[in-house]
């Protein structure tokens, strides 16, 4: 099972302990595509005390917190060529929405964090603290690379009724692992999501957006 970024981290940081590294060398070391997101994972580390850190002239430097209680919820140290081959791996379900909140996080410029709308029978993997942005993600794959089961058209569907009852201003989907999942969605039923956006978002962190949720 593919490991988080915000694991991956921890692993690094276990593993070269007692030194400590820079948000670049995070992002190098674990193979994360965007500086921001690197940021908002070690400040949330950080404020959770799973790991130590300062900000030294423009840069922050981080270690692996070695007490007792940091020691019972990290991972414990790993060798540096398993988190190497981690870095390789494909995004689990549960990855990719770790990594899609965090790349929307940065995007839309406010944290994202599952929660819910009075009213909606759901959580949302993403809500603004002011509830006026909320979005989901999904990793959906053609069946063999060919045709979109219809219970995943029907999924999509759902997704884009309960958000149009938050009533939020911002909605939006975003996908992961095959692009021609909501691009085929967008072609028969586009309409239908007027009021929603939808994105795709690679592996590695690279975000694009499919359509601006715009009504009209």
């Amino acid at each position: 099972m593919s490991r988080t970024h915000r694991e991956r981290i921890l692993d690094y940081l276990w593993a070269i302990s007692p030194d400590w590294a820079t948000n670049s060398q995070l992002r190098e070391a674990v193979n994360i595509s965007f500086h921001q997101q690197v940021y908002l994972i070690t400040q949330e580390l950080m404020h959770f005390r799973l790991i130590r850190g300062k900000q030294r002239g423009r840069a922050w430097v981080f270690w692996a917190d070695e007490s007792l209680a940091a020691q019972l919820a990290s991972p414990g140290r790993v060798s540096r060529r398993e988190v190497a081959t981690q870095a390789g791996q494909r995004l689990s379900p549960r990855a990719f929405e770790d990594l899609a909140r965090s790349v929307m996080s940065v995007h839309l410029g406010v944290p994202l964090t599952p929660g819910q709308v009075p009213g909606v029978p759901k959580e949302f993997d993403m809500l603004s603290p002011e509830r006026d942005i909320v979005g989901d993600a999904k990793y959906f794959t053609l069946v063999r690379g060919q045709r979109l089961r219809p219970a995943k058209f029907s999924i999509i569907a759902e997704h884009v009724w309960l958000l149009e009852k938050t009533g939020a201003p911002a909605k939006f989907l975003i996908f992961g692992n095959d692009r021609q999942v909501p691009e085929l969605w967008l072609q028969r039923h586009g309409k239908l999501a007027a009021g929603v956006a939808f994105y795709f978002l690679t592996d590695g962190g690279d975000l694009e957006q499919l359509s601006s949720g715009q009504d009209g």
